[in-house]
């Protein structure tokens, strides 16, 4: 799932989870697959 998928399911907003993302915070494993696409692995 993509990241903002992800933030929208989990209640958190979508800035702050790329905030997360960049600040290597995320709860989750993440990575960039794209210019703009991020996938979230979720188990």
């Amino acid at each position: 799932m993509n990241l903002k998928e992800w933030a929208v399911a989990n209640g958190v907003h979508p800035h702050t989870a790329y905030r997360w993302f960049r600040e290597g915070t995320l709860p989750v494993p993440a990575q960039r697959v794209g210019p703009r696409t991020i996938l979230v692995n979720i188990e």
